[in-house]
């Protein structure tokens, strides 16, 4: 009788572990995160997303998408380094207030500058000039080659996430401006960039001598 109750209690105890196995599974998968690409502006791509690296922050995200659009055959096998366009990093971060978009772009525009700055060519902003060197037989002076009127590349960031989280997504795309196809997609998990004080707090001045009571209590004349 002993052993039938101590089987029994075991058969209870293992009913239980199941259950809790069952809740913790059930758990997992409702805390799973949700599709944040709601709004976006990107082009998303079909079936699974791309592989989200952890970057720490948006200049090393900058940086491993700089290398990544560097090795891309139509960038590396390119004979004169085209022009890219990068016109800032967008937002559609869930919150009540905005996200300031202005520490990423300028970050991110450095990291794309420098780390392209053998093979692309930016339009908003560019280091050295690229110069075509004449004919050797030429007198001619080398001249800066001109920009073309439409760039043959873009660059698109675009941040998602919640206001109140301390990490965000970016998404990154280097796109042909022709024909729109997406050459390289991005995924970045940053953390959050504080935006830096203003400069022009006013400070503390010393009142003015003019109005300031002498010893005798009368006020200073002011001379004319």
């Amino acid at each position: 009788m002993i052993f039938f109750a101590i089987f029994d209690r075991l058969k209870q105890l293992g009913h239980g572990v199941a259950l809790v196995g069952g809740a913790l599974a059930l758990g997992a998968c409702a805390t799973t995160s949700t599709d944040d690409t709601t709004n976006s502006q990107l082009t998303q791509p079909a079936g699974s997303a791309p592989e989200m690296i952890e970057a720490g922050d948006i200049a090393i995200a900058g940086q491993d998408f700089a290398k990544s659009i560097r090795d891309l055959p139509q960038v590396a096998g390119a004979s004169t380094p085209p022009m890219a366009r990068f016109t800032g990093v967008t937002s559609i971060v869930t919150g009540k207030m905005p996200v300031d978009t202005a520490p990423y772009t300028n970050l991110l525009r450095d990291r794309l500058v420098l780390g392209c700055r053998e093979k692309l060519r930016f339009v908003e902003r560019q280091l050295p000039p690229l110069v075509i060197t004449p004919a050797k037989k030429s007198k001619k002076k080398p001249e800066p080659a001109p920009a073309a009127a439409d760039p043959d590349y873009q660059v698109l960031a675009e941040l998602r996430g919640s206001h109140d989280d301390d990490f965000y997504k970016i998404q990154m795309q280097f796109v042909d401006f022709h024909t729109g196809q997406v050459l390289y997609n991005g995924l970045y998990h940053i953390r959050k960039e504080v935006a830096p004080p203003p400069s022009d707090v006013p400070t503390a001045t010393a009142p003015s001598t003019q109005d300031a009571p002498s010893s005798s209590g009368i006020g200073t004349p002011v001379l004319q």
